[in-house]
C-alpha cells in the first residue's frame, strides 16, 4: 500500500539520520576529549571554566589548554593567562586576560565579561600558565558534577550512552554482522530458503556460524556501546582513575585540572546603579592610589592615616581586603570634582571606638583647613551615626537611635534628595532605613571626598572602612537592600 511504503520510507530516513547524527556526536566527543586531555601527557595544563566572567570568548564548560609559564618569560598584554588569585590567601586559580602593564611592574587582569578590571594586581610570581588552545563544551560534565546538577549530568550520561549505541548500527538501522576471527563487520546474508541445507555453503562460500559461537559475541555487540558510553562519561566527569588530573586538588606538574572562577555579586550590584565613584579600598600594601571601579576614573589618594591589607567587610563571595583609618585622614579624591546635588554615599565600617569620628565628607581642600565642608557622615562617641552636623545656618541633623560601635561590619548608605534646600535624607544601616528627616544645606563647589578625617575639630575615625561608593542619585530602599543582600 502506498501509505505503508511512505511510512516505511520515513522510518528509514529517521533511522539513517539518527545513525549519522550519533556517529557525528561520538566522533566530536572523542576528538574534543583527546584534545583536552592529551596535553596533560606533555606537562601542560587543562583548565575547566566554571564561571561566565570570560564570556563570550570563553564560556562555562569550555576547557583552556595552557602551557606552563616559564621563569623570566615576558608577559604578553592582551593574552589569556592562568594565575594564582592575588586577592585571596586561599588556593584558587583564575583564567583571565592581562590588560595592562602597571608602572610598578605588576599587571592588571580582567574578565572579558566584567565591566571593571580585577581589583588586585598580578605579579610575575602569580603566573602559572599561558592559554594556547580553547576546547569548547567538553568540560560541562565536570561543572555539573561539582555543582551537583544531577539532572543535567544524568541526562547527558543517558544521551551519550544512547548515541554511542546508535552509532554502532548499520545505516539501515540493523546491527552489523561480525566475523569472529577478524572482528570486522561484514554484510548481512540473505535469509536462506527452507530447502537449503544448514551445512551448505552460502553464495560466498562462507559457513553458517553455529549458534553457540554467536551468542557470546551477540551479547558483547549489544552491550559494548552502552559500556563504552559509560566509560566515556566517567572519564569526562573526572571519576575515572586514569584521568585523576580532572580533580580540583591535583597539584602534580602537568596534571592540574582546576576550576577557574571570578564572581563578585556585591560589585555587580553596585555597578548596576551606575556609581560616579567606587573605591574597593583593597589595593596592596604600599599602593598610593585607590582605583576607581566605576569606570569614571575618579581615583583616590591614600594618605598617612590609611593602613591597607586589612580583613575585608564582605563574605567569601566577594574577595578583597579593606583599609584601616587609624585616627587620621585616610583617603581623598585625587582631583577636585563637582559637588553632587541629589546623591547617595555608601560604605562599610567596623569599629569599637568610644570617641566617634569622621567617616566621610565633602570639602573644598585636602589640607588641614577647608573653607567649605559639608555632606559629612559621622559617628558619635556613643556609636550612633549622624548626618547634617556641619557649619551652616540653621544646623539640622539626623541621628540613628542605636549605636554601631559593636565591632561588627555594618553597611551605611546616606541617600539625600535636595542638599541645597534642607535635603530630605535617609540613613540606611545594614539594608534597612534607620532614620530619616531634613538635614543641613550643602553648597555647590568643586571639592574632594575625604575619608577618615575632616579639616575641622571633629575627631578622626578610628576603625576599618571598605567599599566606598558615591552615586549621583538618591538610592531607593530596594536597591540599598539589594546591595546588602549581595555582600
Amino acid at each position: 500500500m502506498p501509505s505503508q511504503r511512505t511510512a516505511a520510507a520515513a522510518a528509514g530516513w529517521a533511522r539513517l539520520t539518527a545513525v549519522l547524527v550519533s556517529r557525528a556526536y561520538r566522533t566530536g566527543l572523542l576528538t574534543l576529549s583527546v584534545v583536552a586531555l592529551a596535553p596533560l601527557l606533555f606537562g601542560w595544563g587543562s583548565f575547566v571554566i566554571k564561571s561566565g566572567s570570560m564570556g563570550p570568548s570563553i564560556d562555562v564548560g569550555d576547557v583552556v589548554v595552557a602551557r606552563p609559564f616559564a621563569i623570566g618569560e615576558e608577559v604578553a598584554v592582551g593574552r589569556v593567562y592562568v594565575f594564582d588569585d592575588p586577592s585571596t590567601s586561599r588556593e584558587q586559580l583564575l583564567t583571565h586576560r592581562i590588560v595592562e602593564l602597571r608602572d610598578d611592574g605588576s599587571y592588571t587582569s580582567a574578565g572579558d565579561a566584567n565591566e571593571v578590571t580585577d581589583a588586585t594586581p598580578v605579579t610575575t610570581d602569580d603566573f602559572e600558565a599561558r592559554g594556547i588552545l580553547l576546547v569548547p563544551f567538553v568540560g560541562l560534565p565536570v561543572t555539573w558534577l561539582q555543582d551537583r546538577q544531577w539532572v543535567r549530568l544524568g541526562l547527558w550520561l543517558l544521551l551519550t550512552v544512547a548515541a554511542f549505541w546508535t552509532a554502532t548500527r548499520n545505516l539501515d538501522g540493523e546491527p552489523p554482522k561480525w566475523n569472529l576471527l577478524r572482528l570486522t563487520p561484514r554484510p548481512m546474508r540473505q535469509r536462506r530458503s527452507e530447502h537449503t541445507s544448514d551445512d551448505a555453503d552460502d553464495d560466498n562460500g562462507a559457513q553458517e556460524v553455529p549458534a553457540a559461537r554467536r551468542v557470546p559475541h551477540r551479547v558483547a555487540r549489544r552491550h559494548a556501546p552502552a559500556l563504552l558510553g559509560i566509560v566515556i562519561a566517567l572519564s569526562g566527569t573526572g571519576l575515572g582513575t586514569a584521568n585523576a588530573g580532572f580533580t580540583a586538588q591535583t597539584r602534580s606538574p602537568g596534571m592540574r585540572w582546576t576550576v577557574a572562577s571570578f564572581v563578585q555579586p556585591y560589585v555587580a550590584a553596585v555597578l548596576a546603579d551606575n556609581p560616579a565613584t567606587f573605591w574597593l579600598l583593597d589595593e596592596a600594601v604600599g599602593t598610593g592610589t585607590a582605583q576607581d571601579r566605576s569606570g569614571n576614573q575618579t581615583l583616590g589618594t591614600y594618605r598617612a592615616g590609611a593602613t591597607l591589607g586589612q580583613t575585608g567587610a564582605l563574605t567569601s563571595r566577594n574577595p578583597g581586603t579593606s583599609m584601616r583609618a587609624a585616627g587620621g585622614l585616610a583617603v581623598t579624591s585625587a582631583r577636585p570634582v563637582a559637588a553632587p546635588t541629589a546623591h547617595s554615599i555608601e560604605l562599610w565600617f567596623r569599629t569599637t571606638s568610644t570617641t566617634g569620628g569622621y567617616l566621610v565628607g565633602f570639602e573644598s581642600t585636602t589640607a588641614t583647613t577647608s573653607p567649605l565642608a559639608d555632606r559629612i557622615a559621622r559617628m558619635t562617641p556613643s556609636g550612633q551615626l549622624t548626618y547634617g552636623n556641619w557649619s551652616t545656618n540653621p544646623v539640622r541633623t539626623i541621628t540613628t537611635p542605636r549605636a554601631y560601635n559593636d565591632g561588627n561590619w555594618h553597611q551605611l548608605v546616606v541617600a539625600v534628595a535636595n542638599p541645597s534646600s534642607f535635603g530630605d535624607t535617609v540613613l540606611y544601616v545594614d539594608g534597612v532605613a534607620a532614620v530619616s528627616g531634613q538635614t543641613s544645606k550643602a553648597e555647590a563647589y568643586n571639592g574632594y571626598w575625604r575619608v577618615g578625617a575632616g579639616a575641622g575639630t571633629s575627631p578622626a575615625f578610628n576603625g576599618t572602612i571598605d567599599n566606598l561608593s558615591i552615586y549621583l542619585t538618591t538610592m531607593p530602599a530596594a536597591r540599598v537592600a539589594a546591595h546588602y543582600a549581595a555582600r
